[in-house]
């Protein structure tokens, strides 16, 4: 059985709660995922007008969970922490298309008030893509319901891709797809700006990892993550100095084979074990962000020949670091590191690298030589001869986000 309600909240009541900085906030959140999980303090008006047509005890309850959603929700059943009777909602604001609830529709429109049992599949449908905000899903007992685990995939997130998970559940498995697709991506970073919930920083997470719906004092049900794949690679064109027939040439990054000899700053010639290659949504935008193309122009860096162009990641080797420079390695990758007695310094931490605002979607190349160690990596030599690094075997097989060879 579906109960609804026309004139759920007093007019200064919608008023009230639309101009909450939490509400506003929580909204400017939809940029990058497809619903927002947050709560509201309840007035004493609010918390009168849905026990009294929700029939529900909320006496002692002091918040109620709210959620802001752009787009369809795909069909399922309500979860929460605890067993339930029935869920509550509310529509804030007016949306285009209906909810439905075991087959039958019903509207989208601001101040309409819906409760239905424990069970029933509900979904909706051309819903557009104008945000729409709403007081709940919750039950009885006023936790948030939804569904086990929402997660999504998509490609709005500059450069990346987006992990939305959902918060009605304890814990959530990055890779799981409920709609969108993971690209084929397999190691994730969680973009900490734009992530609500309990998680290491700077941590690379492979698929099938478990994140925990939970913050500082336990279960949280307004836990969400935005997840974004990371490669430190080349743009495809990059030439890399080999040996070839006795002779020094440079060739380019997409031209490479397995065995070929690449020169390294100290060892000599050693020869290519794995190349892989992959892509890149880069903005057109001159944020300063791990997750995109940095150029590096002859201007700037006097050893190269041509322009070269790095995601924001991969490392140019330099005698020392600024302390700026430094303190911001420090931050992205929790240590500094040294490859061939050279420092490790990021494109996006290098003042002289500018960011590359074309936007498109771009093929990028990375590859590693041979070591007997396989977390050890190389400094080579890229249009014409900038130093910068190459990668280790193990991050090639297992991190690095690319098909390879």
């Amino acid at each position: 059985m579906v109960s609804s309600f026309t004139n759920m909240l007093s007019p200064s009541d919608i008023a009230y709660i639309l101009q909450l900085p939490d509400v506003a906030e929580a909204r400017t959140k939809l940029e990058q995922i497809h619903a927002v999980h947050f709560t509201i303090t309840l007035t004493d008006s609010i918390r009168t007008a849905l026990m009294t047509r929700f029939g529900i005890d909320l006496t002692n309850i002091q918040t109620v969970p709210m959620r802001w959603i752009k787009g369809d929700t795909a069909l399922h059943t309500d979860t929460g922490p605890a067993k339930f009777e029935h869920t509550h909602l509310v529509y804030l604001t007016d949306s285009s298309g209906s909810l439905v609830i075991d087959g039958a529709e019903y509207p989208i429109q601001e101040n309409t008030g819906y409760v239905f049992e424990e069970g029933h599949s509900h979904a909706t449908y051309n819903t557009g893509s104008v945000p729409r905000l709403l007081l709940g899903p919750m039950s009885n007992q006023a936790f948030a319901v939804g569904s086990t685990p929402p997660i999504t995939y998509h490609s709005g997130y500059p450069t990346s891709l987006n992990n939305y998970l959902g918060s009605s559940s304890n814990s959530y498995t990055i890779g799981n797809v409920d709609s969108g697709t993971t690209g084929g991506y397999t190691a994730w970073l969680v973009d900490e700006s734009k992530s609500h919930g309990t998680f290491l920083s700077n941590t690379i997470y492979n698929n099938d990892f478990t994140l925990r719906a939970t913050g500082s004092d336990g279960p949280d049900d307004t836990a969400y993550y935005v997840l974004y794949h990371l490669n430190p690679c080349f743009l495809e064109g990059t030439r890399i100095l080999c040996l070839i027939n006795g002779v020094e040439t440079y060739v380019p990054v997409e031209s490479l084979k397995k065995g070929m000899l690449v020169k390294t700053s100290l060892d000599g010639y050693k020869a290519l074990d794995i190349i892989g290659s992959g892509s890149i949504l880069n903005p057109g935008t001159t944020e300063r962000v791990e997750h995109r193309l940095y150029k590096c122009s002859p201007s700037k860096y006097p050893e190269l020949s041509s322009d070269l162009y790095l995601t924001g990641c991969h490392s140019i080797l330099v005698d020392e670091l600024t302390e700026r420079q430094r303190s911001e390695t420090k931050r992205i990758l929790n240590r500094i590191f040294v490859t061939d007695k050279k420092y490790r310094l990021a494109a996006s931490i290098d003042e002289r690298a500018e960011p590359w605002a074309s936007e498109g979607i771009y093929t990028i190349w990375h590859f590693a030589l041979e070591n007997t160690n396989e977390n050890m990596n190389y400094g080579v030599y890229a249009n014409g001869g900038l130093l910068v690094e190459s990668c280790c075997k193990s991050t090639m097989r297992t991190r690095s986000n690319l098909k390879c060879d």
